[in-house]
Formats: structure tokens, C-alpha cells, sequence
């Protein structure tokens, strides 16, 4: 595929959180969207990345392919990909977390849910009562920070695709978008946030650090310490921050959310159950990001994981013996997904031949 030929629309990717497998799925995922769409995942302007899915956007960002990415994941790389110095099996830790400590990591994320209930949502508050996890995203870290140097983007920030990293204050609750709120503007043409937009400055952070924070989760990791900030996985306010995306530029949206499920099944366990309601919870608040996205005239996919695709799963999206089944089943799930709604009916471009073009651009 030929990189940097896409013509308008302009388009964004977004990657939802989802622990190990969730990242296998996207994988997978993203595969599919390349082979059906005949497009590159780097041409997009914009890739929104959550938790797992700022792991993937960050690697997006400073210019791995997929197909190097999933061969890597798969312990099967060619001779001319390029280095990627992680091992999927270990580098997240174990399939639980360790004893975490036993004080509560935020007061005052507490206290301030309990004044401002408006302002600080439940959820978020709560998260303030968990302890510090002592797990290590050492590995994590060392990775998107290996590959950033190797792209130049050791202390600046990638512009094509941009990566929008979402973490969340653990002092205030707010949610904080690395690479769309950084210091400094963006490099022209880049930035699809308007200037009557600007934002209020945030830390400064390099995409390792940005990627780190966006992944700890509470009680599991601990929080990551930015100029003098704490933050926690960006999950905690929304599990793809889908709404991020509003009053910008971008024309169609790509959503990958490995932890919902538009079409869930019935599983038998009570474990199960009460994934799938979890599930659902995560399920209503991307559709109704994306349908307030639609009510501004964006074009919005969807593509979340399937029956077969959560027999693959399991319950534990730590468990990284699953992966390569995980990845393979997403392949095949999300391209029927991709085949039924990219049609002309909704809006979408296809042309003739076996490879699609999406909004008028071609491979």
C-alpha cells in the first residue's frame, strides 16, 4: 500500500481500551479494515487511542504498518520489518494484577465526586478510593519510547496520523487528550482542531509517557507521574472517548472498540454474565457518542467484537495465551462488519473492483 495519497475526506481512527486481547483484537481489527477499505490505517489524520488502543495509536503515529505489527504479535516477523523490541506474552505482566497497596490513591477525586457530583462522574470518583496497583508498565513504556526514538519522535509529537492520547487527572478527574491539548501547535495541515477550539495547556509529556499514563489502570498499575501530575488510564472516563472527536474537522470515523459489543451473546457462567452487562454499559455510550458524531453530518463505523470473537476472548482480556486466536478471529469478524456498513446507501463511496476506496480515496 502507498502512503500519505489519501485526498479528503478527512478521516479518524478510534481505539478503545481492552487490556491484552483487546489489543490482539484491534490488531486484527485494523487488518480488516486495510484489506476491505484498501487504505492504509497511517493515512488517517487522527487516531484517538484509549488504554490498549493509545498502544496502537501510538505505534500508528510513528509510521509501523499493521502488517509488521501483526506479524511481530504473531512471533513471526519478516526480515525488513522494522525492530520492535516487546514480548507479547510477558511485557503487560500476568493475567491478574498484584496485591495492590491499601490506601485509597485520591482523596480528593473522592471528595470532589461527592461535592460536584455534576462535574466528577461515580465512576471516576470511586477510582479515587482504589489503591496504587503495584503491576510495571516498564516494558510498555520501553517499547513506545524505543519506537518513537527510532522515528524521530523521541521528544516531539507524531503528525501523521496524530496521536490523541486520553488519560485522566487523578487530582481532578478531567479528562486530558495528549497530542491534541500539548504545548505548542501542531505542525499545518495536521491539526484538525479548529483555532476558536484551543484548549487549555496540559503537561507536557512525550508520547511514552502519554501511552504509559493512558494504560494505568487503577488498583492494577500505578498512577503515571507527569510535570508533577498523576494520571490514570483514560478508560475511566470513557472506555474510547468517542466524543473527543466533536466540533472537529473530521469528516468519517473509524471506531475499533475491542470492550463493546453491538451484537453479544449469552454466555452461561455468572462471570460471563456480568462481562456482557459490562459490555453493554460500554456499548450504549459509544453509540451515543457516534450518534451525536452522525447529528453533525460525520460518517461514523462501528466494528466491535462478535460472538466468535468473545469465545475467543474469555473473560480475562489480561490472558495472553488467547492472542493469536483473538487476532485471527478479528480479522474475519470485523471484515464482514466493515463489507455491511461501508455501503452506498449510508453514505459511503465503494468503486468496482475487489478493493474498496472509502469517502473517494484510493490505495
Amino acid at each position: 500500500m502507498s502512503r500519505r495519497g489519501a485526498a479528503p475526506p478527512r478521516r479518524a481512527v478510534v481505539l478503545g481500551g481492552g487490556g491484552v486481547l483487546g489489543f490482539a483484537w484491534m490488531l486484527g481489527a485494523l487488518s480488516a479494515f486495510e484489506s476491505v477499505t484498501g487504505s492504509d490505517a497511517r493515512d488517517v489524520d487522527v487516531v484517538v487511542g484509549t488504554s490498549a488502543g493509545s498502544v496502537a495509536a501510538g505505534l500508528l503515529g510513528c509510521g509501523l504498518p499493521i502488517e509488521a505489527i501483526c506479524r511481530h504479535h504473531q512471533g513471526v516477523p519478516a526480515p525488513d520489518d522494522p525492530p520492535i523490541a516487546y514480548d507479547y506474552n510477558t511485557g503487560a505482566g500476568g493475567v491478574l494484577p498484584p496485591r495492590p497497596g491499601w490506601r485509597p490513591g485520591s482523596l480528593r477525586l473522592v471528595v470532589d465526586g461527592v461535592r460536584h457530583p455534576r462535574r466528577t462522574s461515580p465512576i471516576v470518583a470511586l477510582s479515587g478510593l482504589l489503591p496504587h496497583g503495584r503491576g510495571s508498565l516498564d516494558t510498555v513504556r520501553g517499547l513506545v519510547a524505543t519506537v518513537a526514538a527510532d522515528a524521530g519522535f523521541a521528544e516531539a509529537w507524531p503528525t501523521q496520523p496524530r496521536p490523541w492520547v486520553v488519560a485522566v487527572d487523578y487530582g481532578t478527574g478531567r479528562r486530558v487528550v495528549f497530542g491534541r491539548e500539548s504545548p505548542g501547535p501542531a505542525p499545518a495541515g495536521h491539526n484538525v482542531v479548529p483555532a476558536r477550539q484551543a484548549r487549555r495547556p496540559v503537561a507536557h509529556a512525550t508520547l511514552a509517557q502519554a501511552v504509559t499514563a493512558s494504560c494505568s489502570i487503577p488498583a492494577w498499575y500505578p498512577p503515571t507521574y507527569i510535570d508533577g501530575v498523576l494520571y490514570i488510564d483514560g478508560g475511566t472516563v470513557s472506555n474510547a472517548s468517542v466524543d473527543v472527536l466533536r466540533g472537529t474537522e473530521v469528516e468519517e470515523v473509524f471506531v475499533f472498540a475491542p470492550m463493546a459489543s453491538v451484537e453479544i451473546d449469552r454466555p452461561r457462567t455468572a462471570v460471563g454474565r456480568m462481562e456482557r452487562l459490562v459490555r453493554s454499559t460500554i456499548t450504549r455510550g459509544i453509540l451515543a457518542d457516534m450518534a451525536a458524531l452522525r447529528a453533525d453530518g460525520v460518517r461514523v463505523c462501528v466494528v466491535t467484537p462478535e460472538p466468535a470473537d468473545l469465545s475467543a476472548m474469555g473473560v480475562n482480556l489480561m490472558n495472553p495465551a488467547r492472542r493469536t486466536e483473538v487476532l485471527q478471529t478479528a480479522q474475519a469478524t470485523a471484515a464482514a462488519q466493515l463489507e455491511r456498513q461501508l455501503t452506498p446507501r449510508s453514505g459511503w463511496q465503494v468503486l468496482p473492483g475487489t478493493r474498496r476506496t472509502v469517502g473517494g480515496s484510493s490505495a
